[in-house]
């Protein structure tokens, strides 16, 4: 059984919803070190595997399992069938997990970096809801003196990431911040050049799982053929999908607190209340990922990409060790 304190961390990130994708992963390594480090050299493949089901099943994004994905294996080498038998494990823990979180920083600042130099060689741009990745890259091309770039965001309800990021970006002193809500895509879009998103999971068929409003505004700027950019770190890639298709074709977006949306309660009333939809790759021109940019046909240039990367070996290794570990 998880430790108290490790439910209790795994309640916190899935109620979590304010963060993105990246800050989520990047709790839930945190969250397995803790318990990891608790554990100590009682750790084994059951409370591991157990432990990151817990948290696999806290979102919808695959950013989680490739985060905890190489851990699990490297931990896996370590563990013998009653733990732990290593002379110094909160040594090694802590350095399999600080290497993880170093190259997943690396990858994101490498996507920053990229969709930065982008950016700054356009007048205007319209983004949605709040995305680490795209906040960081405008804050970046605030500190270099591009404030002259014209940023149209739209707001996401019922939670109001869109207002998060456009007081961080009033704040870092563009000279033209709009925000809007949602409906107000019609108006927006007529102004800005392109739409840049992010992703909390790229499928390897280029279907895009973001928030709810995303697949509609792609829509939009496509119709009216304007670019329309995902920039997301190779960590949102759902790798698993490469191997069992079926899992994404049976994606499932579950429902969250109705309560967000409105408390009354009555038997002939549903409330929908899902964060995330998919974007189709039609309407997709480019996306970021790292240093690569990742242009039509979307789905044929990530399985060259997840190939040339060889990910694709580390998942399969992965699932069958997964597969392995039978829960006492």
């Amino acid at each position: 059984m998880p430790s108290k304190f490790f439910l209790k961390e795994v309640e916190l990130i899935h109620n979590d919803t304010q963060s993105g994708a990246a800050e989520i992963a990047d709790k839930c390594l945190n969250a397995l070190k803790n318990e990891c480090l608790r554990l100590n050299t009682k750790i084994n493949r059951e409370k591991l595997k157990k432990a990151i089901q817990l948290l696999l099943d806290t979102h919808p994004m695959a950013t989680i399992e490739n985060a905890l994905l190489p851990v699990f294996l490297r931990l896996l080498h370590l563990i013998e069938p009653d733990g732990i038998q290593n002379r110094d494990p909160k040594t090694t823990i802590e350095l399999l997990f600080a290497t993880r979180r170093e190259q997943m920083r690396i990858d994101e600042l490498n996507t920053v970096e990229n969709l930065t130099k982008v950016l700054e060689e356009k007048q205007s741009i319209l983004t949605f809801s709040y995305s680490s990745t795209i906040t960081n890259s405008l804050l970046k091309l605030a500190k270099t003196g591009h404030t002259d770039i014209e940023i149209f965001i739209l707001e996401s309800r019922p939670l109001k990431e869109g207002e998060r990021t456009a007081i961080l970006l009033a704040d870092s002193g563009f000279k033209q911040v709009h925000l809007g809500i949602d409906f107000a895509i019609g108006e927006f879009s007529q102004q800005a050049e392109m739409v840049v998103l992010g992703a909390d999971t790229i499928y390897p068929s280029g279907h895009i799982l973001n928030k709810i409003g995303s697949a509609t505004i792609a829509k939009l700027f496509h119709m009216d053929s304007k670019e329309v950019l995902i920039a997301a770190s190779p960590s949102k890639i759902c790798l698993r999908t490469i191997i069992n298709k079926n899992q994404e074709r049976n994606v499932k977006i579950p429902n969250r607190n109705p309560k967000e949306i409105s408390s009354y309660s009555a038997p002939n009333l549903e409330i929908w209340n899902k964060y995330f939809e998919i974007i189709q790759p039609d309407y997709i021109s480019s996306i970021i990922m790292s240093y690569h940019r990742i242009f039509p046909p979307v789905s044929e240039q990530i399985s060259n990409f997840v190939e040339t990367n060889q990910l694709i070996e580390q998942i399969r290794s992965f699932r069958e060790i997964w597969d392995e570990v039978k829960f006492k």
